[in-house]
């Protein structure tokens, strides 16, 4: 028994965190190799405040050690003058993941990514989040996770996959069983990777 309780006391906690229960599935289902980490798993919700109060949720009862998730002229919160650009956790205006570990452990493109309540189909809209945001792609939970970790000083990672380009509408074209596959195997691969600090 002690040897037991020495064993989970060596082991990292991390958080796996989806959107959906059909995006975490198939995680849940592949052993995992790593023995040292100790895993566990939150479905937050669709969209930006279900996704922010769930991790709130999530870090304040398991304490993770990592934690691994409009008009022709927009006007955010910075250019209205509601915030400064560099108020914690925000950097210019942008919340920057600077787990650079991570990301090359996860060995997969690092892009910017852009948060909002929709899907993205006016192509005035799709431009400004390329152009004024530099956004590579966009999410409904990206920022939450960003804003809560960033706060809260847990070291984290967004691996998302793509099933289909900004503002396509049309579903059949959507490549949802692909991503969900890709995002799934980039996941435990990251977990398999991760080493005891």
């Amino acid at each position: 028994m002690v040897f037991d309780r020495i064993d989970e006391l060596c082991r990292m906690n991390v958080l796996v965190i989806a959107a959906t229960e059909r995006e975490i599935s198939g995680i849940k289902e592949i052993p995992l190799t790593q023995k040292t980490v100790k895993v566990h798993f939150a479905v937050t919700g669709v969209g930006l405040m279900p996704s922010t109060y769930a991790i709130m949720q999530q870090i304040t009862s398991l304490k993770p050690d990592m934690v691994i998730f409009e008009t022709d002229r927009y006007h955010d919160i910075f250019e209205l003058g509601l915030t400064d650009k560099n108020i914690p956790p925000f950097e210019q205006g942008a919340i920057v993941n600077h787990h650079d570990h991570l990301i090359a452990a996860a060995a997969l493109p690092a892009v910017a990514a852009v948060s909002v309540n929709e899907i993205s189909s006016n192509p005035h809209k799709i431009a400004l989040f390329a152009n004024q945001y530099k956004a590579d792609i966009e999410s409904m939970e990206g920022a939450a996770l960003h804003y809560v970790c960033a706060l809260q000083q847990i070291p984290f990672i967004q691996i998302r996959g793509i099933s289909n380009l900004v503002g396509e509408r049309d579903k059949s074209k959507w490549k949802i069983p692909e991503s969900l596959i890709a995002a799934t195997n980039a996941c435990v691969n990251l977990i398999n990777k991760i080493q005891l600090p």
